[in-house]
């Protein structure tokens, strides 16, 4: 029994038993399946009343089947529904594959048995070129093909894009291959169609065209789908066979052509093995089945009478291809043979280390048509410019069989003599290559007329081709030009082979920062090219040419030889004639028969091995050609040239000099001036004190401290930012600006601020010099005990410069003792037009004291005092002590001098008693202005046993001056216990110069140790801690008891001891309570220290016999520094010839504190140089102001300048009676106001007023007007009526501004936009300055007295001429009674 689908497809009932067996029920009607399967497959329900259910609800059989159904039991109902459920799901897995590809299968069993194979064949093959034609366009299948050919033509377009070359020869064959290869090629053509199975099948497919009942079975394949499926075939096929014909024309071996015709067969079958794939199961089920299907696919065969064409139609179309590909390898070879593929022009660089004359062969060759053509032809290269010009031979590029090498040799020009290329000079490595640019990535060896062979180095070689092919210019001069001949013709401003430059430099300088050319002859520094007039320049070796006129007539020449740069002389060039002077580049017109056609007809550089002209320098090499060329020398190292010989110049080069050339023609962003300079119009203005032709010179080393260069790369600015290494120079004077006036310091040294710097002051031969010391701030005195002279030194920048010597008289041992050295009362800076006013006291053998004063011109004796056992001078100068001798016994008196008019004159003697006894006094020591005195007092007795004298009791007295008294009141003692029960010795003592710190103590190994006292906030001496020296190794010294053995800093936070002959330094920890050692490894010495006011300086002198001896001055590098949140501030102040009129202050302008201040100056420090250093807050704001009583100003070389920690703030000068700068942390006037600045100078305290102006009026006018009330006032004070005041009728005195210094400033911001009247009334003249705003001009100084009025502001609501009486508003701005 047969049961239906509603296709037809029939399905055999076996019968259920024997009497059944022979019937066959013929289903009449359709049978849905998917209900039947919905039935049968209810979970409720057995399949007996499933299938029960199924047969009612959709059976409709004939009278007989329904009896022979109704007489089924349920158990035979149960295993038809078995038999039955493979065969549904069966046919619902068919109706899938419907959905892919709708393959039908056969209309019965029967068809099958009856079909005949050999009617039947499937026209598709098993590629995914089927599914794409047979599957339908919404199904996996079809866009699984599409997906493989995607990847099938990417893959052969890639290889494609890589074999071609995209810029000269396209299909990048060989210039020529060897004849075997040419027939294997030929061969391979037929194989490579042979085997193109893709292209071979879609002429079969078009040929038997598209089957129509294909649409019965598949109606998801179209026409369309089919002729698609083609086309796609075809591309692929072609491409593909391309692909295969350009690389085996492009293979030189037979080899070479089977490994690519292999590797490229796989693509080919990239449809095939997706196909298979998809077959074996591997991309699913789903493309499983549907691969199946197409590969079961069948369809009648069409029929055999066919026509002519129709049977020929194949083998037409196979060789048609074939001749096409035939005739293209026959055009290839004819091209090959004929030189079309080789590079018409190479450009060549050889190195010249080992043979000297290969690099003047360096540049372009050109491709030698006439050396022959044909099969396994290899083509020559002959020089370019050895064509052009007239020379005697030219290098030429070829291959010699006998090596399998490419050669490079030098032919005779009429190629008489030429023995071939195998006379070579260079080869290259062995190589069967036709092309001779391949051996520009393989080793070249050189050899010399003796046959010795080197490896070539540098060597580079490579095809130097272009064309204009391009539709917007040609790529191979970067659009910047033209092609012609395998050199670009550059646009304006362009300039190389292939424009790669921009216009070479027109003027080359010698870079500043390196060596001149050194030689028996002066060589040019600068160096212009030769401009033809049109643009065009001279060139060699095509670069441009530099001359400099040495001489008339005669040039220095700068020009390239082919490898390298060349310095000559135009003499020295043969046949190069005179240059005309208009020759240079800014406009020459013509240079006719001269250098110029020199250069481009006759210079060659060199033949053979050698040229016949001189070179005095080399430059380093240079490759042409190659992205490290250049057009000019500018940048390259310079080199001697070896000498030339029998007139015959070898290009070996010698020792290397440091020299090298810069372009002098600046430009902002190729070649832009250095150091912040600025390029105008092509030169180079230089800031920074830079100089050079791009202010290359950075201005270090020359004596003036610049933070920018004060960085290591610049060494530090040279050294120039630190005392201890900075030199003065012609231009600059260490530590100072403005030639010298204004003294900046060392703020901006990096040295490490606690290593000291030493300078050495040498001494005579056999002077003894160092004996004795004393440094008083910048000035320094030496004392020369064995040629009975003291030297005076004045630190100048960074060094010690000798002032003048004081010569003493002839063996009285002139300089014994100690020394007495002031600078007077001012920290003074010398400058050019001054040096500190010097009090010196030197003491000789016969204990008389001689006093000098000294100026800028050198020391005079001013006085002279005998008998003198010790003595000490305050460190201003003012104040002189000395014990009296007496001989024979101990002094027991001091006699206290004071200077007066230029002489010590008496002011009181001293003595020390104890218990009623006169003390012995030895030791003295005087504060800086000699307010106080130190005195070391020993009363001594008898030894009980050895009857020698011995201390019995020591103090150090400490004496003021009292200004009322008119003497010196003892104010403490410190009694000193190492002499006790010892003999009578002198000690050393040492004053800070504020007077607050006292040091006293033993410089022998024995004591060692140091006593501090110092004066506290409440007027009391408390002792301080005493330093540790720590000597383990102390060696006494020979002189163990010299006074000076001890030195303390202005402000005793410093102190120098030398204990035996050892040096230490120590600085105060305030916070700690304790001494820091600061010491450096300072020289072993027996003799005095001097540390200056600053204790930034020391001075140790160490005299030696017979060398004479050297005075070390040591430094700490640097500024004091300040606490944290403090900030050094430094003031420079250069006085003018009358330094009694300045007056000056400092203010910490929010607090109104006077940080400095100075009333006048003596006349003796006309044109000094005052420096005062202060710590002040460093977020403050201050004002500093200067008047001149005389109101003349500062006249020069008069000037100040205000540092905040090295940065200059304030600097400059004035005019008139005052001048007021703000530095700091100030906030300046709010928006819509100005600042005004009033400034009297009166011999009194007078009232004044300043007020908003309402109105003037005459004395006679009696008329009023309200006044009006305003908010604005800074003051509570107010009045109900016109404030006016009485104006006096005579002046009672006449202004003295020597006697008169009360000075009035007053400051505060107003409204320009108003008008504002200040008055004030006074019996007295006065002084009166009034600055309002931004004003350019100072208005003139006014000496008025009575009733001053004035107005300020804005012009048009001020008063008039003639009015005499003011009238405020009620509220004043302010006032002062």
């Amino acid at each position: 029994m047969t049961l239906s689908d509603k296709k037809g497809v029939g399905m055999t009932v076996p019968p259920t038993n024997k009497s059944q067996s022979q019937h066959h029920l013929q289903v009449e009607d359709e049978v849905d399946v998917d209900s039947l399967m919905m039935d049968l497959e209810q979970p409720e329900k057995s399949p007996a009343e499933g299938f029960a259910m199924a047969r009612s609800s959709s059976f409709t059989v004939a009278s007989g089947v329904s009896t022979i159904m109704e007489s089924l039991t349920p158990k035979d109902l149960d295993m038809l529904a078995h038999l039955l459920k493979p065969k549904m799901l069966a046919q619902s897995q068919n109706k899938q594959n419907l959905e892919e590809c709708a393959l039908p299968t056969m209309n019965s069993a029967s068809d099958e048995d009856e079909k005949d194979d050999s009617e039947w064949h499937n026209p598709y093959s098993e590629s995914t070129y089927s599914l794409f034609y047979l599957c339908s366009a919404d199904s996996l299948a079809f866009w699984y093909a599409i997906f493989v050919y995607v990847i099938q033509i990417a893959t052969i377009l890639l290889t494609l894009i890589d074999i071609v070359d995209w810029s000269g020869n396209r299909l990048n064959m060989p210039p020529n291959v060897d004849l075997i290869v040419t027939i294997a090629q030929g061969v391979a053509l037929f194989q490579a169609l042979a085997f193109q199975s893709d292209l071979l099948e879609v002429v079969a497919k078009f040929k038997d065209g598209f089957h129509p009942e294909v649409l019965e079975k598949h109606p998801g394949a179209t026409y369309a789908t089919w002729l698609l499926s083609c086309i796609a075939q075809l591309m692929a096929g072609l491409l593909l066979l391309l692909t295969i014909y350009i690389l085996t024309m492009q293979v030189d071996s037979v080899l070479g052509i089977m490994l690519n015709f292999a590797a490229l067969h796989f693509m080919a079958d990239i449809d095939n093995v997706a196909f298979d794939l998809a077959k074996a199961g591997f991309m699913g089920n789903r493309l499983q089945s549907a691969a199946n299907d197409v590969a079961d696919f069948q369809v009648r065969k069409p029929s055999e009478e066919q026509g002519f064409l129709q049977r020929s139609w194949k083998a037409g179309v196979f060789l048609s291809i074939l001749v096409v590909m035939v005739a293209g390898w026959i055009t290839i070879v004819v091209f090959r043979t004929s030189g079309k593929y080789m590079c018409n022009s190479i450009i060549v660089n050889m190195g010249d280390t080992f043979v000297p004359s290969l690099g003047t062969f360096n540049g372009l060759y050109d491709l030698d048509f006439s050396t022959g053509s044909g099969l396994e032809w290899r083509a020559e290269y002959v020089e370019r410019r050895s064509v052009e010009i007239d020379t005697p031979g030219r290098g030429v590029f070829g291959y010699c069989n006998h090596i399998n090498a490419w050669t490079f040799r030098v032919q005779p020009k009429d190629n008489q003599n030429d023995s071939g290329p195998c006379d070579w000079i260079a080869r290259s490595s062995e190589t069967d290559t036709y092309d001779i640019t391949e051996t520009g990535r393989i080793q070249w060896f050189a050899r010399d007329e003796t046959h010795r062979e080197v490896v070539l180095e540098p060597f580079s070689l490579f095809c130097f081709d272009c064309s204009n092919e391009d539709a917007e210019g040609s790529d191979d001069c970067g659009g910047k030009g033209t092609c012609s001949n395998a050199v670009c013709d550059c646009e304006d401003g362009w300039y190389g082979l292939r424009c790669e430059f921009v216009h070479p430099c027109s003027w080359i300088d010698l870079d500043a920062r390196t060596d001149k050319f050194a030689s028996t002859r002066d060589w040019a520094s600068g160096y212009q090219s030769i401009d033809l007039g049109n643009g065009s320049l001279v060139e060699a070796y095509h670069r441009p040419v530099y001359i400099h006129e040495y001489e008339s007539g005669e040039y220095d020449v700068v020009m390239f030889t082919g490898g390298r740069w060349a310095l000559t002389s135009s003499v020295f060039l043969p046949h190069a004639g005179r240059i005309p002077s208009n020759a240079l580049s800014d406009g020459q017109d013509d240079v006719g028969s001269d250098i110029g056609n020199f250069f481009k007809y006759t210079f060659h550089g060199f033949k053979g091995f050698s040229a016949n002209f001189s070179v005095a320098f080399f430059s380093d090499y240079m490759e042409m050609g190659t992205h490290w060329s250049s057009s000019s020398p500018v940048g390259f190292s310079w080199f001697f040239a070896e000498e030339a010989i029998a007139d015959n110049q070898n290009q070996g080069i010698g020792n290397g000099i440091s020299t090298e050339f810069l372009c002098h023609v600046c430009e902002e962003s190729s070649n832009p001036c250095l150091y912040d300079g600025k390029c105008l119009e092509g030169e180079c203005v230089c800031s920074l004190d830079s100089f050079g032709s791009l202010c290359e010179i950075p201005p270090v080393r020359n004596g003036h401290c610049d933070p920018f260069f004060n960085i290591p790369e610049f060494k530090m600015d040279g050294g120039d930012c630190c005392e201890s290494t900075c030199v003065s120079t012609s231009q600059y004077v260490c530590g100072a600006e403005t030639d010298g006036y204004v003294n900046t310091g060392f703020n901006y040294c990096k040295q490490a601020n606690d290593k000291w710097q030493s300078t050495l002051l040498n001494g005579d031969a056999g002077s003894y010099s160092g004996y004795a010391v004393d440094l008083s701030r910048g000035s320094l005195a030496v004392s020369e005990l064995l040629q009975d002279r003291v030297r005076i030194y004045d630190k100048v920048g960074s060094s010690w410069v000798l002032r003048d010597t004081i010569l003493g008289s002839p063996n009285t041992r002139f300089g014994t003792g100690v020394l007495g050295l002031s600078s007077g009362p001012f920290n003074v800076a010398s400058n050019p037009s001054f040096r500190a006013p010097l009090t010196v006291a030197v003491q000789d053998g016969y204990r008389t004291l001689r006093i000098y004063r000294c100026n800028f011109h050198g020391c005079t004796l001013s006085q002279e005092i005998p008998l003198v056992y010790d003595f000490a001078l305050s460190d201003d100068g003012t104040v002189l002590g000395t014990s009296l001798f007496v001989s024979g016994q101990a002094p027991k008196a001091i006699r206290v001098y004071e200077a007066q008019e230029g002489l010590f004159e008496f002011r009181a003697d001293l003595n020390v008693t104890r218990n009623g006894t006169l003390a012995d006094v030895h030791s003295l020591s005087l504060s800086g202005d000699g307010s106080r005195i130190a005195v070391q007092s020993q009363i001594k007795g008898i030894h009980p046993i050895t009857n020698f004298p011995v201390v019995i009791d020591e103090y150090i007295v400490v004496m003021a001056w009292d200004e009322l008294s008119g003497d010196y009141d003892v104010e403490t003692e410190f009694r000193f216990e190492s002499h006790v029960n010892n003999v009578h010795m002198s000690i050393s003592l040492a004053w800070s110069r504020d007077g607050n710190v006292l040091g006293y103590g033993l410089p022998v190994c024995s004591d060692r140790q140091l006593h501090i006292q110092a004066l506290n906030d409440e007027g009391e001496w408390v002792p301080r801690a005493s330093p540790t020296t720590n000597i383990t190794d102390c060696i006494d010294s020979d002189r163990p008891y010299v006074n000076n053995a001890l030195s303390l800093s202005g402000d005793g936070s410093m102190i120098a001891f030398r204990v035996g002959t050892l040096v230490r330094v120590f600085e105060w920890q305030s916070e700690a309570e304790s001494w820091n050692d600061v010491s450096n490894p300072f020289p072993l010495t027996h003799y005095p220290v001097s540390m200056s006011s600053s204790g930034r300086e020391l001075a140790v002198g160490t005299p030696q016999d017979g060398i004479g001896g050297v005075t070390t001055v040591y430094s700490l590098p640097g500024s004091k520094e300040c606490p944290t949140g403090m900030s050094l501030l430094r003031l420079s102040l250069t006085l003018d010839r009358l330094p009694r009129d300045v007056v000056w202050n400092l203010m910490d302008n929010v607090t109104g504190a006077i940080l400095f201040e100075q009333e006048t100056y003596p006349e003796e420090y006309a044109f000094a140089t005052i420096v005062e250093e202060v710590c002040i807050p460093a977020d403050s704001c201050y004002a500093f102001t200067m008047y001149n009583r005389e109101e003349h100003g500062m006249q020069a070389p008069g000037q100040f300048g205000l540092f905040m920690d090295g940065e200059k703030v304030v600097h400059g000068s004035f005019d008139g009676l005052f001048v007021k700068e703000y530095f700091g942390n100030c906030l300046s006037c709010p928006a819509g106001t100005e600042r005004l600045s009033i400034m009297m100078l009166a011999c009194e305290q007078i009232p004044w007023a300043l007020g908003k102006f309402i109105e003037a009026k005459n004395e006679t006018d009696s008329s009023s007007t309200d006044s009006s009330s305003s908010n604005s006032s800074s003051t509570d004070s107010s009045s109900d009526s016109e404030d006016e005041m009485e104006v006096p009728s005579v002046c009672s005195e006449r202004f003295d501004s020597e006697d008169c210094s009360n000075w009035i400033s007053y400051e505060t911001c107003l409204d320009p936009t108003e008008c504002y009247a200040f008055q004030f009334l006074s019996n007295l003249q006065a002084l009166v300055e009034i600055v309002f705003g931004e004003q350019t001009e100072r208005p003139s100084l006014q000496v008025v007295c009575g009733m001053y009025t004035t107005a300020v502001g804005n012009a048009e609501k001020c008063w008039t001429e003639n009015a005499t009486t003011v009238h405020f508003q009620n509220d004043t701005l302010d006032f002062q009674e």
